[in-house]
Order: C-alpha cells, then sequence, then structure tokens
C-alpha cells in the first residue's frame, strides 16, 4: 500500500495481490471517512424555530446565542400584524444603547430617505403588515464580551423596503433576544435562528 502525500490515506499500488483488493478498498474508505467527518464546515447551522402566538405584542427568543458561535442569522417570516408595524429587537434586559440608522424606499416615491438613533431603547431591524412579518437580520458576538452589531433588511410587497444596521453599546454577553412590535401586535409566523459555522 502507498499514501497520498495531503492526508496520508492509503491506496492500493501495483505490487499489491488482487486478493487483497477487497482490503485495500475498505482500508481507504475507512480513512476518508476519518478525515472528511473531521474538517470543519462553515455555512449556516440552524439552531431553534419560535413559532409566534396570537396577537402578542413580543416574543422573546431564549438560548439563541452561545459561545458555539460569534454571528448568526435571524429570519421572522409568514404571519401578519394587525396594522402596518416596526418590528424591533433588544438583547437580553438592556433598554439603552442601542445605536442604528436606516435607508429605505417608499416603491410609490422611489427616493431614499434615511433616519437614525443614537443609544435608543432598541433596534428597528423588521417590518409587519396585515399581510406578513418579514425580517431578515445577521447579529455579530452577541455572546462575546465585546460591541454587538448587526444589519438587517426587510422588504414588503407593493409598498417598502428598507435596510439597516448599527450596535449596541456595552460589552455584555447575552443568550436572548426579544422581538417587539412597535404598535399593535403580531400574529403566527416563525422567528427561525442560524449560527454562522467557522470554516
Amino acid at each position: 500500500m502507498g499514501t497520498t502525500p495531503t492526508y496520508s490515506w492509503p491506496y492500493p499500488d501495483d505490487t499489491d495481490p488482487v486478493a487483497n483488493g477487497a482490503q485495500d478498498i475498505e482500508d481507504l474508505a475507512l480513512a476518508v471517512e476519518t478525515t472528511v467527518s473531521g474538517l470543519s464546515e462553515g455555512g449556516l447551522v440552524f439552531i431553534s424555530r419560535t413559532t409566534i402566538g396570537s396577537a402578542v405584542s413580543s416574543v422573546t427568543v431564549s438560548g439563541a446565542f452561545s459561545t458555539d458561535y460569534d454571528s448568526y442569522k435571524i429570519i421572522v417570516a409568514g404571519g401578519a400584524g394587525s396594522t402596518g408595524m416596526a418590528l424591533k429587537v433588544t438583547l437580553g434586559a438592556t433598554s439603552t444603547g442601542y445605536t442604528f440608522a436606516e435607508q429605505f424606499t417608499v416603491y410609490a416615491s422611489p427616493s431614499a430617505q434615511a433616519s437614525a438613533t443614537v443609544n435608543g431603547a432598541y433596534w428597528n431591524a423588521g417590518r409587519g403588515d396585515t399581510t406578513t412579518l418579514t425580517m431578515l437580520m445577521d447579529i455579530h458576538s452577541p455572546f462575546l464580551t465585546e460591541y454587538t452589531t448587526y444589519q438587517s433588511a426587510w422588504s414588503r410587497a407593493n409598498d417598502a423596503m428598507a435596510v439597516t444596521g448599527g450596535y449596541l453599546n456595552d460589552t455584555t454577553s447575552y443568550t436572548a433576544f426579544t422581538l417587539t412590535t412597535s404598535t399593535g401586535t403580531m400574529t403566527g409566523g416563525t422567528i427561525d435562528v442560524y449560527g454562522y459555522a467557522k470554516a
């Protein structure tokens, strides 16, 4: 048996007896399986799904962040609001220090508009109306003891779209977040949390 230089996988060479062929293939397959199972794969890893209840103004997702990942994706989809609303995000019990800026466009009058908040009580990260809830958020370092940053986007059919981003001015380690409506209530839909695996 010879070995390849990269992973030292065994492979049959032309001096092996034919009778050893089956064993050679088995040895090679086991070596490949061991190598592949030990490789780190980047990408999104599903963590949890929370179903939004009926006529609620807030939902807390516990155990969302941990030492396993540094960055996360949060997706809110489906369901509906009782009226048009912003979807606000807070971390843990913190209600101050949220700084963010938004840029948005209303399709009927398509010109960029913007707003900013410094040291607020939450982040604006999504939107809801009577047809759907929508939020696509990336959040970085919520569990680490450093500033947490985020970027988020939302869009509504035949209405408007926006992008937003900012940071939280503290270095607390968080495991949970809360999604809250700016007005009215939400019913149905899901909140999915994924971790970005390190490659």
